[in-house]
């Protein structure tokens, strides 16, 4: 599976779209992490949706399976720093 930086993924997303059509998924890190799988509806389609046991997965519907709603998503999480600097002390 490809992996790219989340940054590229964001700045080339043209490209990310296609890497996906021609390899089915590619992996998204951030600081070397995995933070998400983007995948083509055929690739998503194949996938075994059966946890053990026999429940089935239900889809990822926001705001029903997620406990942060889009529009808060990004806020929550970007960091707000204190407005003062160690010299000022």
């Amino acid at each position: 599976m490809k992996r790219i930086p989340a940054s590229s993924a964001k700045n080339n997303f043209g490209g990310l779209l296609e890497d996906v059509a021609a390899l089915g998924m590619v992996e998204i890190v951030r600081h070397g992490r995995p933070v998400a799988v983007v995948m083509s509806p055929r690739q998503f389609s194949a996938l075994d949706l059966h946890k053990p046991g026999g429940a089935v997965q239900a889809p990822v519907i926001w705001g029903e399976n997620h406990m942060i709603p889009p529009e808060l998503a990004r806020e929550a999480s970007v960091v707000h720093l204190p407005d003062y600097h160690e010299d000022e002390e």
